[in-house]
């Protein structure tokens, strides 16, 4: 026989068995991984109370420079 005793040929079969099914399930549950829902983007940040959208400051107040 080219690969040597029966044993031995079969211990290399069972490597390659063993390798491949391991091979498979890293594969199987890398595409699940990447089916997961993912989360949605962070809200954007609330107004602060008493400021404009455009960074003016409160009335009433003064900005002393």
């Amino acid at each position: 026989m080219a690969l040597g005793s029966i044993r031995e040929s079969g211990k290399l079969r069972n490597r390659l068995v063993v390798a491949v099914l391991i091979a498979l399930v890293t594969a199987v549950a890398g595409v699940l991984r990447a089916r997961r829902p993912q989360l949605p983007p962070p809200a954007p940040e609330p107004p602060r109370i008493g400021y404009s959208s455009n960074g003016a400051t409160p009335q009433g107040s003064t900005v002393r420079v």
